[in-house]
């Protein structure tokens, strides 16, 4: 986790939050990346919220609730529901089912995956 925060301040560093007004910030473990392994919902959950919570270190509040946080890493139809359920989470980052057009459409229309 701290290897990821140390990323996300290099990447920031002297830039003013009124430049990052549309900052989209996308995160994957390096262990997912082609394996087909996905980080399990509270992974992701944990990770975005640790990387808002730095944003609200660096800049405020306000700042880090208004980026976008995205979690790539195997994201398919069938786990996409539940990753973006985390309150952190607001999106995802498709890599290989996006090469799939049935699996990418039913991935866009996760909303039909979620229970309650």
């Amino acid at each position: 986790m701290q290897h990821t925060l140390d990323q996300v301040d290099a990447a920031l560093a002297g830039t003013a939050s009124d430049e990052l007004s549309e900052l989209v910030i996308a995160y994957e473990p390096v262990w997912a990346i082609g394996t087909g392994k996905v980080a399990g919902p509270e992974d992701a959950q944990q990770m975005a919220e640790a990387i808002r919570r730095r944003l609200e270190e660096l800049y405020s509040e306000e700042f880090a609730r208004g980026v976008r946080l995205l979690y790539g890493g195997s994201v398919k139809s069938s786990n996409v529901a539940q990753i973006l359920a985390g309150a952190d989470v607001d999106g995802a980052l498709v890599g290989g089912a996006s090469l799939d057009a049935e699996e990418f459409a039913k991935i866009a229309q996760f909303e039909k995956h979620v229970t309650a």
